[in-house]
């Protein structure tokens, strides 16, 4: 398994090299080109937010802690005094790092659903509902930037399975195979429900001009 610098190096990039080439397609403007990067480089380290003590799962939750300080701040910034908003945001950072954080330990496996093409598949489709219903992009932006977030997560897939290779040895370690996964009989529930929810993803989107 390739280790949190060398997936981040790569995912850049990855990244990097797909945004450029929008760029001279002249399909894209600048802004745009920040955010295709950045969901490039986050989808390159996603996968291993399972592994709960990674890099990746530090950082995701720290943001997770933060973004719900702000929004709790938001919802009740003219409604309470100040001490108690600032009460209310340091309850909601010790609830995500000290109850959220330790469930999703606890019932997440490394190498399990995150490291599966379904589920590369259901975060990029997340990311066109979050681009279309939440951020108000075009349709046609939403699933480009759906398919730079399923690149780079393919990308941290591929590059699991090639440290998986032995090349001195030519043999294949015990780890070969289990990134790229499409379904596992002892998750066979779990894998459904991903299934269901990509296909009713694909079903209910509006599709991009271009297909």
């Amino acid at each position: 398994m390739a280790n949190f610098r060398t997936h981040i190096t790569v995912a850049v990039v990855a990244s990097a090299t797909a945004t450029l080439s929008c760029m001279q397609a002249d399909v894209i403007s600048h802004q745009q080109a920040v955010i295709l990067f950045a969901l490039g480089v986050l989808a390159g380290i996603l996968p291993d937010v399972d592994s709960d003590y990674s890099v990746p799962t530090r950082m995701l939750f720290k943001l997770l802690s933060v973004l719900s300080a702000g929004l709790v701040v938001a919802c009740f910034v003219n409604q309470l005094p100040l001490i108690y908003l600032l009460g209310l945001a340091l309850l909601a950072i010790f609830a995500v790092q000290y109850i959220v954080y330790p469930l999703f330990a606890s019932v997440t496996e490394h190498r399990g659903l995150f490291h599966s093409l379904p589920a590369a598949m259901l975060f990029a489709l997340s990311i066109v509902m979050l681009g279309l219903y939440g951020l108000h992009w075009s349709v046609d932006f939403s699933w480009l930037a759906a398919f730079f977030m399923c690149g780079g997560y393919l990308v941290h897939l591929l590059l699991d399975e090639f440290y998986s290779v032995d090349f001195m040895g030519r043999s294949l370690k015990a780890s070969f195979g289990t990134a790229l996964t499409l379904f596992s009989p002892s998750s066979w529930l779990s894998y459904l429900l991903l299934y269901m929810a990509v296909g009713a993803g694909l079903y209910m989107l509006p599709l991009p001009g271009w297909v």
